[in-house]
């Protein structure tokens, strides 16, 4: 199965100079768990709701821009054409939970996540998705 199989998560994008409070209430308002960093149409970051707990944790003000502060700049992502298997891979070796989609020229086109991967798991287990 490929990454293209997988419905993407709704990107939700914000500029590097997002305060971390405003980023947090476009994640609820969007229902969202993480967030792209965009300048000029590309891809300079990723900011997840872990991100933003531990920064919060460790003191750090609501209203810094998140390219300042705890946006991890150059993520890993990933191609429409790359199997699933080889991506859920990926994310455990790196650690990470979310990646972004990218189209041929780099550019962001959707999410991916490790809940996205388990639905489909689960989905090729079962042949239908759980109602949890």
């Amino acid at each position: 199965m490929k990454v293209r199989d997988v419905p993407p998560g709704r990107l939700l994008s914000v500029d590097p100079g997002t305060t971390l409070a405003e980023v947090a209430r476009r994640m609820r308002k969007e229902n969202s768990d993480s967030a792209a960093v965009m300048s000029e149409g590309q891809l300079r970051g990723i900011i997840t709701e872990r991100d933003l707990v531990s920064a919060i944790a460790d003191g750090v003000d609501a209203q810094e821009a998140v390219a300042d502060v705890i946006m991890s700049a150059n993520p890993a992502t990933v191609r429409a054409d790359e199997e699933v298997a080889v991506v859920a891979v990926k994310m455990m070796r790196l650690g990470i939970r979310h990646l972004p989609v990218v189209d041929e020229k780099g550019s962001p086109i959707g999410l991916l996540s490790a809940h996205d991967l388990v639905g489909v798991l689960e989905r090729g287990s079962t042949g239908k998705r759980s109602k949890q």
